[in-house]
């Protein structure tokens, strides 16, 4: 009797799929976040963390959150090939978050893209930099649309520099920008951005300081990743540097502290947050862990350059 149950509910279950189908309702696609850089600032102490940069697959589309320097190479190392880039999303213009937004572009177009335009959504001056990565390959662009017949990587980038708002929304997702505060930049030159998606929430906060608004932004999120600092840890590296308090001020104020990340985790009563952009980055994943659930009471994972998190 249980077998013949089973096999009905499959059977209906199959059916129920065929219908969905056939009323033009499109197959939930799988979703992964795969963190290509999880360190904070644009130094580069050692190879285990590299800087800002993160993949959002939704089927077979392909989004770029910030493009630190080793981007590139880390979409490669996971499999992911940089001519199917579909879009690119810079949270704002720090070296940390761009250093290998020009060598993209030009791999990506060097490994064949020349079928779909890459959409490249950031705050003012995303077009400009756009426009002056071009003028630096100028030379090597000419050569090879001459001798090996490419086509013009000019006419496969489309750049806008944005504002606050919805900013893309196709059957597939809506893509919305929160300006976030981020000094010295100014008002709306730093963004964190929310991904709604086949019932899913991910939001990713890009940098930014303590700010309750985000927690409505990111209300409901299935995965909040989120930036941190550790003051004592900065505080101690910053004196081994030379110019301790004023630098560990500095980053203090721009950046959101470990237990103020819980705060904003909880009051938006996210599923699960995902902390980046770690600073600094030799801190012990415990440490993290615990300054967090001290106010997030769900789970919390330590992103770690090539990990793949699977939205379910």
């Amino acid at each position: 009797m249980m077998k013949k149950s089973v096999a009905m509910l499959a059977v209906c279950m199959l059916a129920q799929s065929h219908l969905a189908i056939a009323a033009g309702t499109p197959a939930p696609q799988e979703i992964n976040i795969v963190l290509l850089g999880t360190k904070g600032g644009p130094s580069l102490l050692n190879t285990a963390r590299l800087p800002q940069a993160t993949a959002l697959t939704i089927g077979d589309k392909i989004w770029l959150i910030d493009a630190g320097y080793g981007a590139s190479l880390q979409l490669v190392k996971n499999g992911i090939p940089l001519r199917n880039i579909n879009t690119i999303l810079l949270t704002h213009l720090h070296s940390d978050h761009i250093l290998d937004y020009p060598s993209l572009l030009m791999n990506a177009w060097a490994s064949g893209l020349k079928d779909h335009t890459i959409q490249v959504y950031g705050p003012p001056g995303t077009q400009a930099m756009t426009k002056a990565s071009w003028k630096v390959f100028d030379r090597d662009i000419t050569l090879r649309m001459e001798e090996e017949g490419k086509p013009d990587p000019r006419n496969l980038v489309k750049a806008i520099d944005i504002g606050q708002g919805v900013i893309y929304k196709d059957e597939l997702v809506t893509i919305s920008a929160l300006k976030v505060p981020h000094s010295p930049f100014p008002d709306g030159e730093a963004f964190a951005y929310r991904f709604d998606t086949q019932g899913k929430r991910i939001v990713f906060s890009g940098d930014t300081s303590w700010f309750p608004p985000l927690a409505t932004f990111a209300q409901g999120a299935d995965i909040l990743v989120h930036e941190a600092v550790h003051v004592p840890s900065v505080a101690k590296l910053a004196n081994s540097i030379g110019n301790g308090k004023t630098l560990a001020e500095a980053i203090a104020s721009h950046h959101t502290t470990i237990e103020d990340v819980g705060k904003i985790a909880r009051e938006s009563h996210v599923k699960k947050l995902v902390l980046s952009h770690l600073v600094p980055a030799t801190v012990a994943d415990d440490v993290w862990q615990q300054e967090a659930m001290k106010n997030y009471p769900g789970p919390v994972i330590v992103g770690h350059d090539n990990m793949t998190i699977s939205v379910p």
